[in-house]
């Protein structure tokens, strides 16, 4: 390599980093916060035919929600985003809610995550991460609950999981949070 050639790395080098500056990340925050983004997993792929109903559900009934779904390679990308605080919702199995509840098995480098239960859907589990809004969640479960289009059972929450608060008061028969 000539001294030319070796002046032109540097160029190219700035030029790249100031093109990979250039991201989409700052939409995907708005995105986030604009939408309601429902995870499901490439693995289990009865997660994702459960979330594109549920997502059409709440953005028939709760159009503001903007209901959408974000279907991840594994569970194991599912608990990154949910405890990255990019991910408030999925729809998972069981094992897997309580394996990254506790931050056991293959979701041990993520941690223990805070999620709970928002309903049961046939052998699946809607989970919110506990940040979720006490409000959003108490509709999200409202609406589920009211939707003739889905066997939702109403069953016991799953002991480690338990209820999410707003899906809770729901439960309970307590008005929406806020809306006093």
């Amino acid at each position: 390599m000539n001294r030319r050639e070796f002046l032109w790395v540097p160029v190219l080098l700035a030029g790249w980093q100031t093109a990979g500056a250039h991201t989409p990340y700052r939409q995907w925050v708005v995105y986030r916060k604009k939408h309601l983004l429902i995870g499901a997993h490439r693995a289990d792929p009865t997660t994702y035919d459960l979330a594109k109903k549920l997502a059409a559900v709440l953005a028939h009934s709760l159009p503001k929600s903007r209901c959408r779904v974000a279907r991840a390679p594994t569970a194991q990308r599912l608990a990154s985003l949910i405890g990255t605080d990019q991910l408030d919702v999925a729809v998972l199995d069981p094992a897997d809610a309580v394996a990254m509840l506790r931050g056991s098995g293959r979701f041990e480098p993520y941690g223990p995550i805070s999620i709970r239960q928002l309903a049961s859907i046939g052998e699946r589990l809607l989970v919110a991460h506990e940040r979720l809004p006490a409000r959003h969640a108490w509709l999200i479960a409202a609406t589920l609950d009211q939707a003739r289009t889905i066997d939702m059972r109403t069953l016991k929450p799953n002991p480690d999981l338990g209820w999410h608060a707003g899906a809770l008061s729901y439960r309970r028969g307590q008005p929406q949070p806020g809306s006093e």
